[in-house]
């Protein structure tokens, strides 16, 4: 499930201020978070990030943030991304989160939201498993369905919806909380690994090789990795090729030189990929942008 057919993409809020009492949510694709300065506001904010990679900000912890983990920021926090480069336009998805409401839902989710203000102390970044970002993902846009639906029963099924996805956050952030932020050599060492892999994923990489290269049994890499990371070395690998040629395809470049210039040396396994991650075929993703006027026009 993607953005890439923009039903519900949002005009940026300047006034970065909530006018509704529980749930706001946005979905943008614009260059404007290079305008974004420090800032606070008295509400919770969660961001999603769907294309694009950059360091964000909460207070005095800088995050590296990429598509497949969110950032969840507390009321009264400063925050801001910092981007480099040119302005370009940056999918994301933004939800906002009235404290008082949230406060009412205690009722309901005490153990939740007792997990997700105490791990909040120590963590910001939220990095889920593959198949619970996918999930995750299927809930913020099931909110965003029902803000363009907007009838009688749209405000009691957000209320549903965000409780689901106040659990998932609960969970990773547990799993994360029984993962040091700084487990000393172990942490060095795979962000060794994770790093090479955000260097080096268009070659020709495996998972045994990059076992060989960093001197680390195979199977303690894989754990280690998922323990830090939230996925496998390999589903990372997979994860950056196909968010690559994702964005070439929105440049406009031909499918099957999307595949091969982001890492895959097969078209029938970039098809298999692509489709299983994203939903939809690499060609169907084509003709969507080009029907919103992407650059494929």
């Amino acid at each position: 499930m993607t953005g890439l057919d923009g039903a519900y993409i949002s005009a940026f809020n300047i006034l970065q201020e909530m006018s509704r009492r529980d749930i706001e949510v946005y979905h943008y694709c614009d260059a404007a978070t290079f305008g974004v300065l420090p800032h606070r506001h008295d509400f919770y904010e969660l961001y999603c990030l769907l294309t694009d990679s950059y360091i964000y900000h909460v207070e005095d912890k800088a995050y590296e943030l990429h598509p497949g983990s969110l950032i969840l920021v507390r009321p009264g926090e400063t925050h801001w991304p910092e981007l480099k480069g040119s302005p370009r336009n940056i999918e994301r998805i933004v939800l906002w989160l009235n404290p008082d409401f949230i406060s009412s839902l205690s009722i309901f989710l005490p153990d939740t939201l007792g997990t997700i203000g105490a791990n909040l102390e120590d963590h910001h970044l939220i990095v889920p498993e593959e198949k619970t970002y996918q999930v995750m993902l299927g809930l913020l846009y099931s909110l965003l369905y029902e803000k363009n639906r907007a009838d009688a029963d749209s405000p009691y099924l957000c209320h549903l919806i965000l409780s689901q996805l106040l659990i998932h956050i609960s969970r990773v952030l547990n799993r994360q909380s029984r993962t040091p932020e700084n487990p000393g050599t172990q942490y060095r060492q795979i962000m060794k690994v994770y790093e090479y892999i955000n260097t080096h994923y268009r070659e020709d990489l495996s998972v045994n090789e990059l076992a060989q290269r960093f001197f680390i049994d195979k199977s303690t890499m894989t754990r280690q990795f998922r323990q830090i990371a939230g996925m496998t070395p390999g589903s990372y690998i997979r994860r950056k090729r196909l968010e690559h040629a994702r964005e070439l395809i929105r440049q406009g470049h031909g499918i099957q030189q999307a595949g091969y210039s982001s890492g895959f040396t097969d078209y029938s396994a970039f098809f298999r990929a692509f489709r299983q991650y994203y939903g939809i075929s690499p060609s169907e993703a084509a003709g969507k942008i080009r029907k919103n006027g992407g650059p494929g026009e």
